[in-house]
């Protein structure tokens, strides 16, 4: 018999089972239940849909019970792909479930389903159905297929008389129930756990349990407890009986002879009742696949494989022809179609979002159901006639929307729409944690591609100083031994200078750059900053060979200014001898005077390109004691005469102690030489220099301000770069070459000080140079 149609006939002496649920206890429980039917049934029993697949390959099936929810494969897929068995189909399909979701049976009646089995079911009830199935083989008849019509409730009177129990199936029946009767307590409960009647009419004194001890069993078995029952009882009926009932969980207490209009209308009230639990119990199932969903959604990173996951849980769920996952294309991408059809016998829908759709959902930020009115999804064979949409909203944008269809008009409400709703909104979450993770693995594969490729070292070092990460540029600096990763660098390998370095910029918890020598005599500039907890990112250059075009060119500099400052001082000699040679007219007197200008200029230039060049080279310093106050008294001096020319006064507040600094004369006067002559330069006649001094801690803080035209913010931070200059209406024709600064800078560095500048235009510039100081004597004559 195993392996026929159902329009055939033919008898066969054996009938094959196929059990399939993903735990191993229940499948083979069933298995072993099924299989004392008797010699001729062989029952096969598998734990997931491959698996089953795997186990009749080769043999037919006559009758399967499948678990809806599996792994990798849901019953109704196994279903549909057993229709088309190389065995022949089975006669009978049987699908469990624990969620008595809407549509499902409409989808299952779409593949030919038998009968949908909600769970708690016992295995006595598979049993059951399982010979009932072999008694319609036997007869050769198909399956009767379920009528279409309104629900029938189903009502099991249990008593002992059968007169009582005539009577009531009559009255039942001409109120339209469905009826099922029992002769004692133990085949009531038999029946109410195998038929799961909508109500129970329970006689009270009955053989083998009495009626109140099947009330008991009845409230204990969750798989059962919901059922309605009333007592109906001509024995029990002092009030202490009564209450007894209720406290055992009667529904209702009728005593006989009763009414029997009264009856069927306390009936009538408790259908009513059941009928809004069921809805109730429905909704909670229904709300109980969300963490489920969740829980499948969550796990996927991949868009495609959650798209497919998503669709088939909500199609199999509301019972649609088709579910459709649309993700808004963006200038840089197309619009995404993800499409699930629920059998063989659907076509995919060509989508086509209305742009008047997509702007009311991201007006109302709404779901809707939209009947009839669906040109644009459309289906080859099936006419869409009922669409619910519901929008999948991110935190800042739509991400997409869920689509439903059905053939039938009508058939989404507002229930299915607020299901669905939630149900988006999970997969909102899941798209985008999608995307993030997509984003995470491309800027991860990036970031490893600029650390396997990049040609500087990367190092990073945790709050701890240990190393945590190190790019191949940076191993193959270690050459003397291995640097290992969440160990500190040993000291004593020849990277002290880069680990004090490090020391350094940890404790001042800033980034900091600095030059450094390695252990193999190589040259890097370091760039370190600081991170998150403590930690540091190090990038490493190698300069190397930068300083070593900087020594040539530095020495081509210093060679070359030497041998230009003779036929410089020759000209500009010259130049002053052409008047003593004979009288000059006007013109001569002009160009000669140009020509001196010039040479002047040329003379600075190369003088301060030499001295540039000698500080780059470290040339030999002469440093010697220098007492700052005389220093600063004699260059107030010298520039006395060319402010006056301007109409500019220069002051000078004397130094309160005698403060001496460990330095070069000839460079610290040069230092201030640049910086008065600057302010006097850059401050429009009538101005004021100011040039005072004060002692603090060790240093000496030197001022120099002038109220001239002041530089703008903009410009500040380059001012002290070789060969900058300001650019602007009022400086444009002040001469000059941009080194006067630089040297500034670089010879207070030298001496182990530093220079900075505040500045506001049309209000005056301050640049503070601060020095160490060796040694300062008080006026009274004491030494600190």
């Amino acid at each position: 018999m195993a392996g026929m149609n159902n329009s055939e006939t033919t008898l066969s002496d054996q009938v094959r089972i196929l059990v399939v649920d993903d735990h191993p206890n229940t499948a083979n429980t069933l298995a072993r239940a099924l299989a004392q039917l008797g010699p001729g049934v062989d029952v096969t029993a598998a734990t997931s849909g491959r698996d089953a697949l795997e186990k009749v390959q080769g043999k037919g099936v006559d009758i399967l019970f499948t678990d809806m929810i599996m792994p990798e494969m849901t019953g109704l897929e196994l279903i549909e792909k057993m229709q088309h068995h190389p065995g022949g189909r089975p006669s009978y399909n049987y699908l469990v479930t624990a969620y008595d979701v809407p549509g499902l049976k409409i989808t299952a009646q779409r593949l030919k389903v038998t009968e949908v089995i909600v769970k708690p079911v016992r295995p006595e009830r598979i049993c059951q159905i399982a010979s009932q199935a072999m008694q319609e083989m036997n007869q050769a008849t198909p399956p009767k297929k379920k009528a279409a019509a309104k629900k029938k409730f189903r009502i099991l009177v249990a008593d002992d008389n059968p007169d009582n129990v005539t009577l009531l199936l009559r009255y039942l029946q001409f109120e339209g129930y469905d009826q099922v009767s029992a002769q004692d307590g133990a085949e009531a409960l038999e029946k109410v756990r195998a038929e799961l009647p909508d109500l129970v009419l329970l006689d009270v004194n009955m053989p083998k349990k009495d009626g109140f001890t099947v009330l008991q069993e009845i409230r204990t078995d969750p798989a059962v407890a919901h059922i309605p029952v009333i007592i109906l009882t001509a024995a029990r009926l002092e009030p202490s009986d009564v209450q007894s009932g209720f406290n055992m969980g009667a529904d209702d207490y009728v005593t006989k002879p009763f009414d029997r209009y009264e009856l069927m209308a306390r009936i009538r009230s408790k259908l009513r009742v059941k009928e809004a639990e069921d809805v109730i119990r429905r909704r909670n199932r229904e709300l109980s696949l969300l963490p489920e969903i969740g829980k499948e959604l969550s796990a996927r990173t991949d868009i495609k494989d959650l798209a497919n996951v998503m669709l088939k849980r909500t199609v199999e769920t509301f019972g649609a022809v088709q579910g459709t996952l649309v993700i808004p294309g963006t200038d840089n991408k197309p619009q995404q179609n993800y499409q699930v059809p629920w059998s063989s016998e659907s076509s995919r829908a060509e989508i086509a979002i209305p742009d008047a759709l997509i702007k009311q959902i991201n007006e109302t930020h709404q779901g809707l159901i939209i009947e009839n009115d669906t040109p644009w999804l459309t289906n080859q064979k099936t006419a869409v006639r009922s669409t619910v949409v519901a929008p999948l909203f991110g935190r800042h944008e739509l991400l997409g929307l869920l689509i439903l269809a059905h053939e039938q008009d009508h058939y989404f409400n507002t229930d299915h729409l607020l299901l669905l709703q939630a149900i988006a909104s999970q997969a909102a979450i899941a798209i985008e944690n999608t995307n993030l993770y997509s984003k995470m693995a491309q800027e991860h594969e990036r970031l490893v591609a600029v650390l396997t490729f990049v040609a500087e070292a990367i190092l990073v070092f945790d709050g701890q100083g240990k190393l945590s990460l190190l790019n191949p540029a940076g191993e193959k600096l270690f050459a003397d031994f291995k640097a290992h990763i969440n160990h500190v660098l040993p000291a004593g390998q020849g990277y002290d200078e880069f680990i004090n370095l490090l020391g350094k910029a940890r404790s001042s918890q800033a980034a900091m750059s600095g030059e450094i020598l390695w252990g193999d005599q190589r040259s890097f500039a370091a760039l370190i900053t600081p991170i998150d907890n403590g930690g540091q990112v190090v990038i490493l250059h190698d300069v190397t060979r930068f300083k070593d075009t900087d020594q040539v060119k530095n020495e081509f500099i210093a060679t070359a200014s030497h041998d230009l400052k003779n036929p410089i001082t020759s000209i500009s000699g010259f130049s002053y001898l052409l008047g003593q040679a004979g009288p000059l007219n006007e013109q001569q007197q002009d160009f000669v005077t140009r020509i001196q200008g010039a040479t002047e200029t040329m003379a600075e230039l190369v003088q301060n390109m030499m001295s540039l060049a000698q500080m780059d080279l470290n040339a030999k310093q002469k440093h010697e004691p220098v007492e700052m106050g005389k220093l600063l008294a004699e260059i107030a001096n010298e520039f006395t005469p060319q402010a006056q020319l301007k109409k500019q006064t220069i002051s000078f507040t004397p130094i309160p102690a005698m403060a001496l600094v460990h330095g070069d004369p000839l460079q610290l006067h040069q230092l201030f030489r640049n910086l008065i002559g600057n302010a006097i330069k850059y401050t429009p006649e009538g101005g004021a220099i100011l040039l005072k001094a004060e002692i603090t801690a060790g240093q000496i803080s030197i001022d120099v301000q002038d109220n001239g035209y002041g530089i703008p913010a903009s410009d500040l931070p380059f001012i002290f770069n070789r060969f900058y200059r300001v650019r602007n209406s009022k400086t444009s024709d002040i001469e000059g070459n941009g080194l006067g600064l630089a040297i500034v800078k670089s010879i207070s560095e030298k001496h182990g000080g530093q220079v900075r500048v505040e500045s506001e235009p049309g209000k005056g510039t301050c640049f503070t140079l601060t020095l160490p100081v060796i040694q300062q004597t008080l006026s009274s004559g004491v030494i600190v």
